[in-house]
């Protein structure tokens, strides 16, 4: 029986160990309770005093008391310095989660040791590989650190399997200055050349200079012309493309990067098919060879393929550098996220089916957005934002085989005759409400889904109606007009008559798609614009209601008003269509 990743993580094994327990579930069962948030009046994190009241001193020998509310004092310290400038702005200060606490806890032990004796760390660790590799069979053994080299550079690696939406960035945020106080403590913080956050593409580039700035970080654009004045203090932040093997126009070569870095690594996944010796990896490692490294990814085990040589290379990698395992399964399991239900279009080649589908979805978003409307007070507590509808194809000009049709022109035109044609739309709302789709999906999309339409008792008609209001902001409906926004990067705007934008576009390039809706009948103009209504879609007093991308945009870009999701050949090949409902 083959063992996966997750069964082979030697180093959260032994830091489990040391806190005297045998697997994450029976750590984290004590501290899960809300109440235990934040900190008591001796400014001691309260899940600290949990863990210390369940897992008693007998337990934990190598890991003393005194100990375990020192790391906690230095995850408080330097809570409060990314608390200072939230409060300072009115915004609401940060208040770990239990698994995020401890994911701060482990990073701790883990550094201090690592600082202190980065030999004895080394021979426990493997003393840790000894016991895992007991009875095991050569193909699933880890292999140890070899005790000749510098300990040093074979530990400098720490990972993070942590869900998306698990907060990976506030804990990369408090990692920086944890790293930097253990530095200071040792009067080492000179040492120290750069630090550097790795990222996938410009879009989480940007993202992260603004969340840096939230928690009082400075940080600025990677500038290839030469150092900051405050290197080694100031985070540089710079795309994976932009490191090469020799300097380029757009591009430095990883190795005039070299030496005493903290380099943090977004989405560390990346190029883990190719094993440690493919460019990316090989270039990660040539930044951090002398310093330090943070990686962070939703997708560690998913991503280990490739040839068998390279699956063992990379698992052995992860399995002794990943040190918290908060991975999707701990996630789910813990009530967080969304639950979701998921409604594959089977065949797609019958343009009626399409709309039928596509009606669906439709009415499961209005179902959201007047679900939450009516609801908005009771709903306030639990954080629930108004809802958006978001289309991911997957191309955006290019031909889906024989169709000649790209999957978002496939949309817009659907769009066109909802509010063109009230007849029409209306019939495919009392078709689905009173057939549902059982040709297409094998039962029936009313079983539950749209029950607090059904209990509202609403006409076919009535529905539509409302659709353009809440929906399409145009209470009197009109045609759709499609505007190119000169001035946005990539943007077009949805609107309807003369009403306020119901939702944007967002391409990469929109002169080929605005060239192809024009080909196919679509009302596609262009408009001076200058404010973003892709940047504005958190903002409160945005209108949008619908967001439709390819790809590209799925990364850089992070929403918690995403309710309902449609996948148009993603995921699964050209030629399959999948919708996603999700509810929060």
């Amino acid at each position: 029986m083959s063992v996966t990743l997750s069964q082979k993580l030697v180093l959260n094994q032994w830091v489990l160990g040391l806190l005297g327990c045998t697997d994450f579930a029976e750590l984290a069962r004590h501290l899960k309770d809300d109440a235990l948030e934040g900190t008591d009046a001796e400014g001691v994190h309260r899940f600290c005093r949990e863990l210390l009241l369940r897992f008693p001193a007998d337990r934990r020998p190598a890991l003393p008391t005194d100990r375990i509310l020192r790391h906690d004092h230095n995850i408080v310290r330097v809570t409060r310095a990314m608390n200072e400038p939230r409060i300072r702005r009115g915004d609401s200060p940060i208040r770990w989660k239990h698994f995020q606490w401890l994911a701060l806890l482990f990073t701790e032990i883990y550094l201090e040791r690592y600082f202190a004796d980065p030999a004895a760390l080394r021979a426990e660790l493997n003393a840790t590989i000894d016991r895992f590799n007991e009875g095991k069979p050569a193909s699933g053994q880890i292999g140890p650190h070899d005790e000749s080299g510098d300990p040093r550079a074979q530990l400098n690696k720490l990972s993070f399997w942590m869900a998306t939406g698990s907060g990976k960035t506030l804990l990369m945020h408090a990692h920086i200055r944890l790293f930097q106080r253990h530095l200071a403590q040792r009067g080492r913080e000179r040492e120290l050349n750069r630090i550097l956050l790795v990222t996938p593409n410009e879009g989480l580039s940007r993202q992260h200079l603004r969340e840096f700035a939230a928690s009082g970080i400075q940080a600025e654009p990677f500038n290839k012309a030469g150092g900051s004045l405050f290197s080694g203090r100031m985070v540089e932040v710079l795309e994976v493309s932009r490191l090469g093997d020799e300097m380029g126009d757009k591009v430095v070569a990883a190795e005039a990067l070299e030496g005493n870095n903290l380099v943090l690594v977004d989405e560390g996944h990346r190029g883990m098919s190719a094993g440690a010796h493919g460019a990316w990896m090989k270039r990660r490692d040539q930044l951090c060879e002398e310093g330090f490294s943070f990686e962070y990814s939703a997708t560690f085990g998913h991503a280990i393929r490739g040839k068998a040589k390279e699956k063992r290379e990379m698992t052995r990698r992860y399995a002794t550098s990943i040190l918290f395992d908060y991975s999707y399964r701990w996630f789910h399991g813990d009530g967080f996220g969304k639950d979701y239900a998921i409604f594959n279009l089977a065949q797609d080649r019958n343009d009626e089916w399409r709309r039928d589908y596509l009606t669906a979805a439709l009415l499961t978003f209005f179902q959201q957005q007047r679900v939450f409307r009516r609801s908005r007070e009771g709903l306030r507590p639990f954080g629930i934002k108004r809802p958006l509808w978001v289309f991911v194809g997957g191309s955006v000009t290019k031909g889906l085989g024989t169709k000649e049709k790209s999957d978002i022109v496939d949309i817009l035109g659907f769009l066109r005759d909802h509010v063109g044609d009230p007849d029409g739309a209306t019939q495919r709302i009392r078709r689905i409400f009173d057939k549902g789709m059982p040709e297409i999906l094998g039962h029936s999309l009313l079983d539950d889904h749209f029950r607090p339409l059904q209990d509202a008792g609403l006409r076919p008609d009535e529905i539509y109606r409302e659709t353009l209001e809440s929906l399409f902001n145009a209470p009197a409906g009109g045609a759709l007009h499609i505007e190119r926004l000169k001035g946005t990067a990539g943007e077009m705007a949805l609107r309807v008559g003369d009403n306020d934008p119901f939702g944007v576009v967002n391409v990469g390039d929109p002169g080929s798609l605005r060239k192809h809706c024009l080909d196919k009948g679509l009302d596609a103009t262009e408009r001076e614009f200058a404010d973003s209504l892709f940047h504005g879609l958190n903002d409160d007093g945005s209108r949008v209601n619908l967001l439709i991308g390819a790809r590209k945009f799925t990364e850089g870009w992070s929403s918690w008003r995403v309710s309902s999701m449609g996948l148009m050949n993603v995921g699964r090949g050209e030629g399959a269509q999948v919708a996603r409902r999700q509810s929060r």
